[in-house]
């Protein structure tokens, strides 16, 4: 038994491996994951890792394609990227009647507003493969989105999501979702404490603010540990995901039934060959001392963590969800960057 495969029988949490290259995803698998997460920085990450798979797939593409545009090969290329973990995730896919074996996929960032364009990008998502699960931001129309889908009976991921409000936003959209329906598809809606303890640590720097790396790093923590909260009183169908895991601690530190967590392929490979060990740590309380002073000198950890801190028409400006916005729009404006640049080698 893998050791993904011992903590999900352990402790009940769920490991999604993040933005694979076919050696990790391989590897994952075969310790335990249950789930492949990406996102439009898939493609520049696969550029550094297996430059040749892109660049024959782009090939591939354009004479496929013949007069499409770089846009529409660079969709088509994410596409095709996914769909190769989407393959090696259907037999557990089958063999979990449906709970496990999903492969995710991620919009085009710059439409996240558009509501009927994000409907119709998942339609053509859907096609990918039964065992494909969507994502949608943690948005006024991405929730609108999801709750559609999950009308139609489609498994979907809200992202983007640094807050409980985002959370609960989401979490209430599938549930909608869900009494439209006879079906049950799954929702998992992520957290992101390390991306969160980055955003914190760089408004500390603008604003001169002296906090140490531990406590920012707890400060993350807190936030998914303030979503599995309601989570579990509020009896929500739609799970936490923490995603964006920086270190191995983001795994250790959060450990817990109705959970998940996604890990790059690195960390899913120190963490195989350390094997720590598997206790529950999920429920565990961040240190007062340090959310006191997280919460003294970061207002954007106080809109975090309480409930209703932010309005529904405030999360898309809200600092973390921007940062993460563009870095999502710098991962696809790469990809389309290398399509051009292949499509002017074959002139």
């Amino acid at each position: 038994m893998g050791y993904f495969e011992r903590v999900l029988k352990a402790c009940g949490t769920e490991f999604w491996i993040n933005n694979p290259t076919l050696p990790e995803l391989e590897m994952a698998l075969e310790a335990g994951a249950v789930g492949v997460a990406s996102n439009p920085t898939y493609i520049a990450t696969l550029l550094k890792k297996e430059p040749e798979f892109v660049h024959r797939v782009i090939e591939d593409l354009i004479r496929e394609s013949g007069s499409a545009d770089d846009d529409e090969v660079a969709a088509s290329l994410y596409q095709r990227a996914v769909s190769r973990p989407l393959a090696l995730c259907e037999p557990l896919f089958h063999d979990s009647d449906g709970r496990f074996g999903y492969a995710a996929i991620q919009g085009n960032p710059r439409k996240n507003d558009d509501l009927d364009f994000l409907l119709r990008e998942a339609e053509g998502f859907k096609g990918l493969g039964k065992n494909i699960i969507i994502k949608m931001p943690a948005t006024v129309a991405g929730a609108q989105a999801l709750e559609e889908l999950t009308a139609r009976g489609w498994s979907t991921i809200g992202t983007m999501c640094f807050s409980v409000s985002q959370y609960i936003y989401m979490a209430e959209a599938h549930r909608r979702g869900l009494a439209r329906t006879t079906e049950k598809p799954r929702c998992l809606v992520t957290m992101l404490p390390g991306m969160f303890s980055e955003y914190l640590a760089e408004d500390a720097d603008r604003r001169g603010l002296g906090v140490d790396g531990g406590s920012l790093f707890d400060a993350g923590v807190a936030t998914a540990r303030a979503a599995y909260r309601v989570c579990r009183e509020r009896g929500y169908e739609a799970i936490v995901l923490s995603g964006g895991s920086r270190s191995r601690a983001h795994w250790t530190e959060l450990l817990g039934q109705d959970f998940g967590i996604t890990l790059s392929g690195e960390l899913t490979g120190e963490l195989i060959e350390a094997d720590p060990e598997i206790s529950v740590t999920l429920e565990t309380l961040s240190p007062a001392e340090v959310v006191a002073q997280m919460r003294d000198k970061f207002p954007d950890f106080v809109r975090a963590c309480d409930i209703d801190a932010i309005a529904a028409e405030e999360f898309r400006s809200y600092g973390p969800v921007v940062r993460f916005q563009n870095a999502l729009t710098a991962g696809l404006d790469r990809a389309l960057q290398e399509v051009a640049s292949r499509r002017k080698q074959r002139v």
